[in-house]
């Protein structure tokens, strides 16, 4: 009987003995398979991380390539217009040249009825034109501004002098520019500008300010057959309100018929105007945009900002000199967001207070947390804030020509050396933003971006910075050690 109980015992002991071990070999079980889990996770995340850069990557080099590709491009085409040039000289050197219409005294424009006003913007009229001339005729003309000519009823021998030259203009190249200023044109001169010259040279650029057009209407529609030009890549039209909307809408049919333009400069012409322009043209492929000084007020409509946030090959958008307001701000703000394309975006002198000024800064600049300020866009060149939301020292070590890793990288890093300098350290806020137990495989990562950035540093500036390393051992000596070396 007594055998029989310790038997019994015996067999209890080793069955709870067994149990325990049992459940011993499920919690290690589980442990191991929570681990294998959490390295399995941590693998698909750095493979997804991988794809991720490669991909990058890829693109990077991709556009590199074709960068690459265009400069060549450029110099060969650089190159023709070069020896174009030099040809066209040594035989004009070689000939003998005269500007072929005579210049008269002012007697002459006296006798005519011009005053002294009208003969002294007359002056600055013909030797420009007669300049012009003289170097198409030499091959060796890059750009012409014809200004100050008040009338036009006496000019045509002057004129037509000009449009003949424009067979001498150099097929090769980016082209020239043609820039008229506070003159006056008839519709015979407009259409031999746009038709004769515009339409069918290699002309890059072009520019209307303060010109009196005889007939506006005209005018444009002789403008629209210019800018079938696949040559013409800039437009300007600044200080040419448009009264009437019939006018104006065909001012912006005119410009979405054209394919080749990227640049435009529409400056000084009225809120009206702006928003017709607005609303009435697909600037979806443009890569400069110049809207300052036409007072818009956008009475909440979205066109800038959708715009934006579709985010077109758009490189420089001006909006200086308006009546954008805080909501306006807001909005564009937001829009910034999804925008890794803007290189530079310029709101100086609009209506915009401390809010929009604070959303537009936090947009590329939000100092709140590592991950709001890594989340923004890194970019765009901000410019206009006021004085309270300096992202001078930013610009300046970024800017446009920074690439958008470099720029965050040059964010975060400013961030944390603010930190490190205002005393309180990073270490309370790097336990506040970067919270969970997976936070300790951050760490190498922070650490090793200090480290870049004080490589790129030395690398750029061709010297240290003594804050980086300050940076580095404040990290080391209290930030995640122990943790990290604990790890398995």
């Amino acid at each position: 009987f007594n055998n029989s109980a310790m038997s019994s015992s015996d067999l209890e002991s080793m069955l709870k003995h067994a149990l325990g071990r049992i459940d011993s070999l499920e919690r290690q079980h589980e442990g191991t398979k929570t681990l294998m889990e959490c390295e399995v996770r941590a693998l698909r995340e750095d493979i997804v991380s991988l794809e991720g850069e490669n991909k990058a990557i890829k693109a990077s080099v991709k556009q590199e390539i074709n960068a690459l590709r265009d400069d060549i491009g450029a110099l060969k085409s650089e190159n023709e217009a070069l020896e174009w040039s030099l040809h066209r000289l040594a035989s004009k050197v070689q000939e003998g040249w005269e500007y072929p219409v005579a210049i008269q005294p002012d007697e002459y424009w006296q006798n005519k009825g011009y005053d002294d006003y009208d003969i002294h913007g007359l002056r600055g009229f013909l030797g420009g034109l007669k300049d012009a001339v003289s170097q198409l005729e030499h091959g060796v003309f890059e750009s012409v501004l014809i200004s100050h000519a008040n009338r036009d009823e006496d000019l045509m021998p002057h004129w037509n002098a000009l449009f003949q030259s424009f067979d001498l203009i150099n097929p090769h190249g980016t082209g020239v520019v043609l820039d008229f200023q506070s003159i006056k044109l008839n519709e015979k001169v407009m259409r031999k500008i746009c038709n004769h010259g515009i339409r069918r040279k290699n002309i890059g650029k072009v520019s209307f300010s303060n010109v009196g057009f005889a007939n506006m209407r005209g005018a444009i529609s002789e403008l629209g057959i210019a800018l079938e030009s696949p040559k013409l890549k800039s437009f300007t039209w600044c200080e040419n309100p448009i009264e009437s909307t019939e006018d104006m809408n065909l001012f912006t049919r005119v410009l979405s018929q054209n394919s080749a333009l990227d640049e435009l400069e529409f400056t000084k012409n009225g809120n009206e105007n702006a928003h017709a322009l607005l609303s009435g043209v697909d600037f979806s492929t443009y890569k400069i945009l110049n809207l300052s000084s036409n007072s818009l007020k956008t009475y909440g409509r979205t066109d800038i900002p959708d715009l934006i946030a579709s985010n077109p090959p758009l490189v420089e958008l001006d909006l200086r000199k308006n009546r954008l307001n805080n909501d306006d701000a807001v909005l564009i703000a937001q829009s910034l967001g999804g925008n890794t394309r803007l290189r530079k975006l310029d709101v100086e002198n609009n209506n915009i207070q401390e809010r929009g000024m604070r959303a537009l800064y936090e947009a590329v600049n939000d100092t709140s947390t590592l991950n709001a300020l890594s989340d923004g866009n890194h970019s765009c060149r901000l410019e206009g804030l006021s004085d309270d939301f300096d992202l001078d020292t930013t610009n300046l070590q970024g800017g446009s020509d920074a690439g958008l890793c470099d720029n965050r990288m040059i964010k975060i890093h400013e961030l944390m050396m603010e930190r490190y300098c205002d005393g309180d350290g990073n270490v309370p806020h790097l336990n506040t933003e970067m919270r969970g137990e997976n936070a300790v495989l951050l760490a190498p990562f922070v650490m090793e971006s200090v480290v870049r950035r004080h490589d790129a540093f030395r690398k750029r500036y061709d010297e240290s910075s003594a804050c980086s390393l300050g940076l580095l051992y404040e990290l080391v000596k209290d930030w995640k050690m122990a943790e990290l070396f604990s790890f398995r």
